[in-house]
């Protein structure tokens, strides 16, 4: 096994790892776990409690997940799809260890609401008239063409499956010359539609999250705006970005053409995140 797999995993997975850890103390003083809070709610004692038990959970069980990838990484046959494989299944229980824990603590978070203390009255924030029904970003509908896309992406693999050369390509070396090929089967070319799949579900969990809370001002409704924005818009160029991949793979594509089709996408989503962040801040603050 060569180091560069391993050295990829790393700089991808450490950084997410850290910031879904750290996610409770990023999160702006009105809103821990999903759940609305005044600020005096926020730095109680029992929610400082519940932060740092699921920093200390998430650090446990992802780092645990991280060790088991890498010796899994370290140990693959590098001439064979086990990496490929490797880092999709990590993925995925990355992606369901974060989910269950979000949820087990946001049901906590709702049923100790009413045991922590009340904020001063002077000190609530009041909701601006009118912001409960203001315009927070374009409507959910917009993920039906996620969903299109998808759709149309399994019919064409259906249709041109028997036309498919009996091996694939699935990874190019720094010349982007095909160094490795796979045998053809169903289970590798609908890999880029399980991931668009479970990409597009977790775009449209945060996306209802976004949407879901009070709107309390004017502020907090751009920032609501701006990030819902995002989540379709990400979501959508994500969903691009693999059914490119995947005609590619079935020979439909070039690669002269995939290859810049695939960075252009990543750098736009992580520039466009980037400038968010910088722009909208947390809620209504930096």
């Amino acid at each position: 096994m060569t180091i560069l797999p391993v050295i990829i995993f790393i700089l991808v997975f450490v950084p997410s790892i850290v910031l879904i850890v750290s996610m409770p103390y990023l999160t702006k003083e009105t809103i821990s776990f999903g759940v609305t809070v005044s600020a005096v709610q926020f730095l109680s004692e029992p929610l400082r409690q519940m932060r740092r038990s699921y920093a200390r959970i998430s650090a446990i069980l992802h780092t645990i997940l991280f060790i088991v990838g890498i010796l899994c990484l370290i140990y693959s046959d590098e001439h064979s799809k086990q990496v490929s494989w490797i880092i999709i299944f990590y993925s995925l229980a990355m992606l369901v260890i974060s989910l269950v824990i979000n949820f087990r603590y946001h049901l906590k978070m709702k049923s100790v609401l009413s045991m922590l203390p009340s904020a001063p009255e002077s000190s609530v924030i009041g909701m601006e008239p009118g912001l409960r029904k203001g315009n927070v970003g374009l409507p959910s509908h917009w993920f039906l063409i996620h969903a299109v896309i998808i759709v149309v992406s399994i019919v064409t693999v259906l249709r041109n499956y028997d036309l498919m050369p009996d091996q694939l390509p699935v990874h190019f070396n720094g010349s982007w010359t095909v160094d490795r090929y796979v045998d053809k089967s169903y289970s590798i070319v609908f890999i880029p539609t399980i991931m668009q799949v479970l990409g597009t579900l977790l775009f449209i969990y945060e996306y209802w999250r976004m949407r879901r809370g009070k709107q309390q001002v004017r502020e907090d409704l751009t920032y609501r705006r701006a990030w819902s924005n995002f989540m379709i818009t990400a979501s959508f160029l994500f969903v691009i970005l693999l059914s490119v991949v995947q005609l590619n793979m079935i020979s439909l594509l070039n690669i002269n053409f995939v290859i810049p089709v695939v960075l252009i996408i990543t750098a736009f989503i992580i520039l466009y995140a980037c400038t968010l962040t910088y722009w909208a801040g947390q809620r209504e603050s930096r």
